[in-house]
């Protein structure tokens, strides 16, 4: 499980709607462009889509392999759909800010 939220956690950096500390500044813009087909949820293509992007801009293929796309889709989905809608990234995104740092080594 520990496995699987991290895996979950690094993924999360790829999506910058979804790693934010804060509530997005863009009046969900952000979102809007990753939803590609406008229904208001991130299936597994646009998810994958993001994360190829940033992968290409970091020069790490592994960022977009389709395990960390199902894994961080597992972690955030939170009803199980297989989708993420803007309340389960809200719902992560308020984890994450209220998360303790983590220890140093």
């Amino acid at each position: 499980m520990k496995k699987l939220t991290m895996a979950a956690a690094a993924f999360g950096l790829a999506l910058p709607i979804a790693s934010a500390a804060q509530p997005p500044q863009d009046g969900g813009r952000m979102f809007a462009m990753i939803d590609a087909n406008g229904d208001g949820k991130l299936d597994k293509a646009e998810v994958t889509k993001m994360a190829e992007m940033r992968a290409q801009r970091q020069g790490d293929p592994t960022l977009a392999s389709p395990e960390k796309v199902a894994a961080f889709i597992k972690h955030v989905d939170a009803n199980g759909d297989g989708a993420i809608d803007k309340a389960e990234l809200d719902t992560m995104r308020k984890a994450r800010a209220s998360a303790p740092p983590p220890e140093a080594n």
